[in-house]
């Protein structure tokens, strides 16, 4: 019995003590931090903004002809069906002359690849697209031309005007690109041009100032005589050809540079 009041003594003790022990207090709730909603009149933001845009692969789009080459009346055809789907602009991979079927090889920027039909046809595409309220963008290809070219042609001879406007070397530098691919290939002239992307795409060279001249001239033909809203620049990270191979701060110069001349005739 002593044994069992002493147990029963003890439990009592710890029972007072526990009670003793101050509640924990619970966690205050934090309040909820205020954010301010910042209300934007629409009219601040460029039309692209908020517009749903198509990608057209003209060749493959619809064929208007028969010829098994899709076309810019075949784009034309189909801009009421393009609006009924809400399409506020169309985005034209390249449409200038080209030897490969995807284009980014031009042999000539002030035209459009006769296979799509001619630059009258491709003028009322933009005017009916334009009676639809749909903007045309197209790709331009400012870092290489073909090796097919006139540009290119003649700058094989050292003493062309044209040979500074790509990038050569006396000797095979045997560097690589920024994917480990080949980016150096002898010409009939016994030099190296520097082409990252392949051999056909002879990148061109935006440390010389003809060259940025002709981009400019370029896109004020398209924008001013043609009349397209606007583009979509290919691969111009790659502008400059320096050490660091893309991205590069000259890089970002050449296009500061040619968006302040697009902004200028198409604010």
């Amino acid at each position: 019995m002593k044994t069992l009041s002493k147990i029963l003594s003890l439990f009592l003790l710890v029972t007072v003590l526990a009670a003793c022990v101050p509640a924990t207090q619970p966690t205050p709730i934090a309040e909820p931090t205020q954010t301010q909603v910042v209300s934007r009149d629409t009219e601040e933001f460029p039309w692209w903004n908020d517009a749903v845009f198509y990608e057209i692969f003209v060749r493959s789009f619809r064929d208007s002809d028969g010829d098994g080459i899709g076309d810019f009346n075949g784009v034309t055809e189909k801009l009421d069906y393009l609006q009924s789907l809400g399409v506020k602009g169309l985005w034209l991979m390249p449409v200038n002359p080209s030897p490969s079927y995807h284009g980014y090889d031009v042999t000539d920027y002030y035209a459009v690849n006769p296979e799509y039909g001619t630059l009258d046809d491709f003028k009322l595409l933009l005017e009916e697209a334009h009676a639809r309220d749909i903007k045309v963008i197209i790709d331009l290809v400012l870092n290489h031309s073909s090796s097919q070219h006139p540009w290119f042609q003649a700058a094989v001879t050292p003493g062309s005007e044209y040979h500074d406007w790509y990038v050569w070397r006396e000797e095979d530098p045997g560097t690589r690109g920024p994917w480990g691919q080949t980016t150096w290939y002898q010409a009939g002239n016994g030099q190296y041009y520097y082409a990252i992307f392949w051999d056909q795409m002879p990148d061109l060279n935006y440390a010389n100032d003809a060259v940025q001249e002709e981009a400019k001239k370029i896109a004020a033909f398209w924008l001013k005589d043609v009349g397209i809203d606007g583009f979509r620049l290919d691969a111009v990270r790659y502008l400059a050809e320096d050490e660091k191979l893309a991205d590069s701060s000259s890089n970002h110069a050449y296009l500061e540079e040619w968006g302040k001349y697009y902004r200028s005739i198409a604010p």
